[in-house]
């Protein structure tokens, strides 16, 4: 028995350095990190298109590193994670850009958006109130005062919904496309629009 072990423990040794040496690079030395993220910086100024995600997360990081108190590096490990399906970890990637600054509207969207997903599409109290923030902080994010609307009449508070959506449909340019979709929800909430 103690010589079929050795056979096993010999053959997969062997297995493992004929690997290595066919797949693998021997001789080739350690790249430090610092080499690693200046050719990694480079190929994103030369040709960024042709990042894998593993390197456009390692750049993110290191700009996480690089910049601590950059809520932009956060918000887009966050939305690689999305689009990943790692729903939690995009919601702390959300929550970390936030926590450097609580009014970087696309974290807000973002992180309100992956609740609501979470919440199989219902926008719940924290959602709501997210996309609430995101539209009074910048009222060009009309789908995010929607959203907050939305979420209040989900809510039950038919008044406030109907209010909100009264006042995105005023601050929109008359020559707006986006009045016509506005006017069946203003009266599905309440009476239509002034």
């Amino acid at each position: 028995m103690k010589a079929l072990n050795l056979i096993i423990l010999g053959g997969s040794l062997a297995l493992g350095v004929g690997g290595y040496l066919l797949i693998g690079k021997p001789g080739m030395a350690d790249q430090p990190m610092a080499e690693r993220q200046a050719a990694l910086a480079e190929k994103v100024r030369v040709d960024p298109q042709s990042l894998t995600e593993g390197e456009m997360l390692s750049r993110l990081e290191q700009a996480v590193i690089d910049k601590p108190d950059d809520p932009q590096p956060h918000y887009f490990i966050g939305e690689m994670l999305r689009t990943q399906g790692r729903t939690e970890d995009a919601v702390r990637a959300y929550q970390s850009a936030l926590r450097r600054d609580q009014d970087f509207v696309p974290a807000l969207i973002g992180l309100a958006d992956v609740l609501t997903q979470l919440a199989e599409g219902g926008i719940g109290p924290d959602a709501t109130r997210l996309y609430a923030r995101a539209y009074q902080l910048d009222e060009t994010q009309v789908s995010a005062g929607m959203r907050a609307a939305m979420g209040a009449a989900q809510a039950g508070d038919q008044e406030k919904a109907e209010q909100a959506m009264r006042y995105i449909y005023s601050r929109l340019p008359e020559d707006d496309p986006r009045r016509e979709r506005f006017r069946p929800m203003i009266e599905a909430i309440g009476q239509g629009p002034e």
